[in-house]
């Protein structure tokens, strides 16, 4: 892959595509692109959403500090290593208050072991924004932050981010510092600093609301108060009391990203502690597509980072990597402009989909034509959001209906949606003939799987679509699971990329 310095942008979650990232940096010569999602709410961002709202933060970090190691040309230096443990590290889960407290507040002031082979430019650099981002957190002492498990990197990049009120100028001071390559970028799906917040809705007609009740709910400890659990950071409007849920000046007041739990149902400063290890209960049903909320659960229909269209319209071969389908890709997919760049793009000369090798939550029993079909409908959903939004856009110019009347302008502000996510009712319903869906084969060239795989794979049905069915060598985990070897990754992505050329 490296001698022809192609360039790639991948869509990923944080975890699994981690294990596999050295396979697309055989080189300096490669120009690497990494679009993450921004809506996770579980772990320690938790904590963090519910103290300081804004975007999720945690899969970025994870991505920057694996890259510390590997995208760059020099072999990592003692003080590089030094400062992806640093980034990496997190306060005790199971210490006393006061213990973590004293830990923290050791690395703030800069006397903890973990400054210990760093600079002292790169180290006041850091602490800076550490002491910044506890400032902020003594501005909410009534919120009481919890800092059992947190993560220095994402108290690093918080403190970063609400100084310079920019995300992307977060990222790139973590690069700049760390010393990735600028030839890897690591890109927010959405560039925002305000919180992301996803809904899943089932087969079954159930909704559930927020990232970690999809893919790793917490465990359901002590008894609900009227059936009511309280609700997840990220997700506010499953702990609103109708009065309540229009008591806000305004949407997005950074201070004000969680309102105060209900009295009655009680508050918890503890974070949502998981395990990706760990067996969940399976879904009630199928998910039936996924869709971005406001705090009222309304769905809203944000638009993507514009430099998630620029690389789309530039990079040679798109990658979908493995991971979580519904809470890691499927996000980075379903926002405007995003199926049309990736159907459309005329650089794009491979569309590579890295087959899981076993199924979780969110995809049980599925099949490999199932995460075809998944990734195939969310771009698709995408599409028709443009499509809708160009049919409704006539009528707000005027230029469509020559029976509309358009001298009653202001009720197309001033009347809610009857329904959320649906046009006001004088808008007649977007006709479905205006809206024609794209094959798989618009979206994905290429599944590498692994031969050992426990998705199914029916290669005659897939290539059936003009999609080219690859399977590599895989290994085994340690608790037993198929996964990809790095080196027989990067020779299969190469020898694709070659025969493009």
């Amino acid at each position: 892959m490296s001698s022809t310095g192609s360039s790639v942008v991948v869509i990923s979650g944080g975890t699994a595509c981690n294990h596999i990232a050295r396979a697309f940096h055989d080189s300096v010569t490669n120009d690497v692109c990494y679009i993450l999602g921004i809506s996770d709410n579980g772990g320690s961002s938790s904590e963090l959403l519910r103290v300081l709202g804004g975007p999720s933060i945690g899969d970025l970090r994870s991505r920057l500090t694996r890259l510390i190691d590997i995208a760059h040309s020099e072999r990592s230096s003692p003080e590089r290593i030094a400062m992806r443990d640093l980034l990496s590290y997190r306060l005790p889960a199971d210490a006393t208050e006061q213990e973590v407290k004293d830990e923290w507040i050791s690395i703030v002031e800069g006397r903890h072991e973990l400054w210990k082979l760093i600079s002292n430019e790169k180290k006041e650099a850091i602490r800076g924004f550490l002491t910044s981002f506890h400032f902020e957190v003594l501005k909410r002492a009534h919120k009481r932050f919890n800092f059992r498990n947190g993560s220095i990197g994402n108290f690093f990049l918080t403190g970063a981010r609400l100084f310079f009120g920019s995300l992307e100028a977060a990222l790139f001071l973590f690069s700049a510092i760390t010393g990735i390559s600028e030839r890897t970028t690591v890109v927010p799906v959405i560039n925002t600093n305000h919180t992301a917040t996803i809904a899943a809705k089932l087969v079954n007609g159930d909704t559930l609301a927020g990232q970690n009740e999809i893919s790793h709910p917490p465990a359901k400890k002590g008894s609900l108060h009227n059936g009511v659990r309280p609700a997840t950071p990220g997700c506010r409007w499953t702990r609103f009391n109708p009065i309540d849920a229009f008591s806000h000046l305004a949407l997005d007041n950074e201070d004000d990203q969680q309102a105060p739990l209900s009295p009655d149902i009680g508050g918890s400063t503890g974070n949502l502690f998981f395990s990706k290890d760990v067996v969940h209960e399976k879904l009630a049903s199928r998910i039936e597509r996924l869709y971005y909320i406001n705090q009222y659960g309304q769905e809203i229909y944000p638009f993507p980072n514009p430099k998630v269209i620029s690389h789309m319209s530039t990079k040679e071969t798109l990658i979908y990597s493995i991971g979580s389908l519904y809470t890691s890709i499927v996000p980075c997919l379903i926002l405007r402009d995003v199926g049309n760049s990736i159907a459309r793009s005329s650089a794009l000369k491979n569309k590579i989909l890295l087959l899981n090798g076993s199924n979780d939550r969110e995809t049980d029993d599925y099949t490999a034509m199932d995460f075809i079909n998944t990734i195939t409908a969310a771009l698709n959903q995408s599409r028709n959001i443009d499509a809708r939004r160009a049919f409704y856009q006539t009528f707000a110019d005027g230029s469509n209906d020559p029976s509309y009347n358009y001298t009653n302008t202001t009720s197309l502000i001033s009347e809610p949606p009857s329904l959320a996510g649906t046009p006001p009712h004088h808008y007649p319903p977007f006709p479905d003939h205006q809206f024609t869906p794209d094959p798989p084969s618009a979206f994905i060239t290429h599944v590498i799987y692994l031969k050992n795989s426990a998705v199914h794979v029916d290669v005659k049905a897939i290539e059936s679509n003009n999609i080219r069915c690859i399977p590599i060598r895989g290994v085994l985990s340690s608790n037993g699971l198929p996964v990809y070897d790095e080196i027989v990754l990067s020779e299969t992505i190469r020898d694709i990329i070659l025969q493009q050329e």
